[in-house]
């Protein structure tokens, strides 16, 4: 899922650039809920299931204001981006005749990365499909 975003950048075979990015998504992990619910509680074992990899709950995903520098093996429209993996599970409680339902959800993984707006193939991976409807 994207995070941040740069504009098109017209890159130059071997030249080295940084681009500047701008949110575009904020991922908080949360506990929603058809009732009430310990938060803390749900959270603590979707982590344990999830593995320490996901972020805790309540804390927002990063965002950077400019990319690392990246140098490409040819001339074309560049836009780079940040992103982080989703992780999200569904639960449901039940107590007595009481059923509570709700997800959970983290990030994990952030990530840097580029992709080719003129590139005669489209993009096929989801995270590079989701960047160039933002921003090729």
């Amino acid at each position: 899922m994207a995070t941040d975003v740069s504009g098109i950048i017209k890159s130059s075979r071997g030249k080295p650039f940084t681009a500047q990015l701008r949110p575009v998504r904020t991922v908080v992990p949360s506990v929603s809920a058809s009732d009430a619910v310990d938060d803390a509680a749900v959270f603590a074992k979707f982590a344990q299931q999830a593995g320490p990899a996901v972020a805790p709950l309540n804390e927002t995903s990063p965002h950077e204001k400019s990319s690392g520098q990246f140098t490409v093996d040819s001339d074309g429209s560049m836009v780079t981006y940040e992103s982080v993996q989703l992780v999200e599970a569904s639960f449901t409680y039940r107590c007595g005749d009481v059923v509570i339902s709700g997800v959970v959800n983290s990030w994990g993984r952030p990530r840097t990365g580029i992709m080719r707006c003129n590139e005669a193939k489209p993009p096929t991976a989801d995270i590079t499909k989701e960047v160039a409807a933002l921003a090729c």
